[in-house]
């Protein structure tokens, strides 16, 4: 069974989409980790005086390219993918591997969605974690203890559909289904500071409070 821990490991590289993007002290939290962003994040982020290392996407967004030494543009005039992949794509192969995405939601619901989309396709290749307003999402497969504080709240989404035994929660599963548009399981409450996910069939997204800058380190 995994262990989720949250001890010493930083995310590999953060990703910036052009939805609900944090306040500065999110991202000064983020020092040391390179940042990478869509095209369509650059306004708001060059607001802030926050650099990335590149902006990538075919520049549609961008008001304006300032003389910037510390950040490359990367343009990518591909209208078959969306900013989020473009962004996927020039990362690939590259050593990253826990990956932080800041921005993932806002703006248009379906661009939230085909976001969604896009991450499944790429879950094999990266460990993705969504931030969004304090709280991290990601995807688990595999039957797992998590490190939580006692309280926390907890929610279990399934992508689909997963058949889960939970220990350690206020409301448990056993050999139960949660199913998109049947049953979800959102907003439970860890009693300790762990809980086990055993997943018998499907996945699930994990939703927790943020360790920011901290990942979730799989073990």
């Amino acid at each position: 069974m995994n262990e989720y821990i949250f001890k010493n490991k930083k995310f590999d590289l953060a990703i910036c989409l052009n939805g609900e993007i944090p306040s500065k002290e999110i991202f000064d939290l983020l020092d040391g980790i390179p940042l990478i962003a869509a095209d369509g994040a650059y306004n708001s982020l060059n607001k802030l005086d926050i650099h990335p290392m590149a902006i990538v996407g075919d520049m549609d967004s961008v008001d304006c390219l300032h003389d910037d030494n510390q950040t490359k543009f990367i343009k990518i005039e591909r209208q078959d993918t969306n900013d989020f992949e473009k962004c996927i794509q020039y990362i690939s192969g590259k050593g990253y591997s826990n990956i932080l995405i800041i921005g993932f939601t806002g703006g248009l619901l379906e661009h939230t969605m085909n976001n969604t989309s896009v991450l499944m396709k790429y879950t094999s290749e990266f460990e993705f974690t969504i931030y969004h307003q304090g709280r991290y999402s990601f995807l688990v497969e595999n039957s797992s203890i998590f490190e939580v504080r006692e309280n926390e709240l907890v929610s279990l989404i399934p992508y689909p559909i997963a058949m889960l035994t939970t220990k350690n929660l206020k409301w448990e599963l056993d050999k139960e289904y949660l199913e998109m548009g049947t049953r979800e399981g959102a907003r439970n409450i860890a009693k300790m500071d762990s809980f086990t996910l055993e997943i018998h069939s499907g996945k699930c997204f994990v939703f927790i409070d943020s360790r920011l800058p901290l990942c979730p380190e799989k073990i």
